[in-house]
């Protein structure tokens, strides 16, 4: 229910659609008495379409996100063992490649590519693809399916690879995938996934007592440097703002529901 509710709530208040409903709504405004009030909504509107799709509002709300937990690849491979690699899902566009037969990828395939990089660095360690079916529109198959696929394709060995198929947010990421892995104290896990959404998957990861080294990757900002850098292209800032503003809301909702014990986890566990 978490699942399908969410997906509803967003609809509505991701960022860019809250934009165009203000000036749909002003656009009814104009045909009752209430038109000054309807010219007032849609120039708030049209305000914000701009402001989200060219200012660096979206970089603002990104960056903290990005810049919660550095890159521990120096670390990983100064020696360290690595018992074992979680890549979480989000990767695929599932109804693309169900209608095509081939693998259609979003921009979180930087999660595979590292992944692969880190099993063939690491070949002891058992990888674990957490995700399921992605869209609540049809059945299609689980992302980690596909996932193992590309990952065998790129030559890493099937037999290191176990599924969880059945996840379809982050909380039930780390639920089920602990379930298959059955890690050990002591072991060492490294958590593969978007910069942007390592605070929340690290949170939901505490939440299970299944303590992981965070590995960022698919940086959608150049950081500080970029902090006040405006868009060139209004899609791009469309969607670098309303990945961000739903990473925060959802940072919010897990912390009011009880999935993660911080709003904003860090790299101190305490913290």
């Amino acid at each position: 229910m978490f699942f399908y509710l969410s997906k509803f709530v967003w609809f509505f208040l991701q960022p860019s659609a809250a934009a165009i409903f203000i000036i749909l709504i002003g656009l009814l405004f104009l045909k009752t008495r209430r038109r000054k009030f309807g010219r007032k909504l849609i120039t708030l509107g049209a305000v914000a379409v701009l402001l989200i799709a060219f200012s660096p509002l979206g970089r603002q709300l990104m960056i903290p996100l990005e810049d919660r937990f550095p890159v521990q690849s120096l670390e990983i491979e100064a020696g360290k063992k690595v018992d074992g690699i979680i890549v979480l899902g989000g990767t695929v566009h599932m109804t693309i490649t169900d209608q095509r037969g081939v693998p259609s990828l979003v921009s979180g395939a930087e999660r595979i590519i590292e992944a692969v990089k880190l099993a063939k660095k690491h070949p002891q360690a058992r990888i674990v693809l957490a995700g399921g079916p992605n869209t609540i529109v049809s059945k299609p198959t689980a992302d980690s399916e596909v996932v193992k696929q590309l990952m065998t394709d790129m030559g890493v060995k099937p037999e290191r690879i176990e599924l969880e198929t059945s996840s379809k947010n982050t909380w039930q990421n780390a639920m089920m995938a602990k379930e298959i892995a059955q890690p050990t104290p002591g072991e060492t896990w490294v958590l593969v996934t978007s910069a942007y959404h390592m605070p929340r998957a690290i949170g939901c990861f505490r939440a299970v007592n299944w303590p992981v080294i965070a590995y960022p990757v698919d940086f959608t900002t150049g950081g500080e440097r970029s902090r006040f850098q405006p868009f060139y292209y209004a899609l791009d800032g469309v969607t670098v703002t309303d990945i961000a503003a739903k990473e925060w809301l959802g940072l919010l909702a897990y912390y009011l529901s009880g999935r993660t014990t911080s709003v904003f986890p860090s790299p101190v566990q305490y913290n």
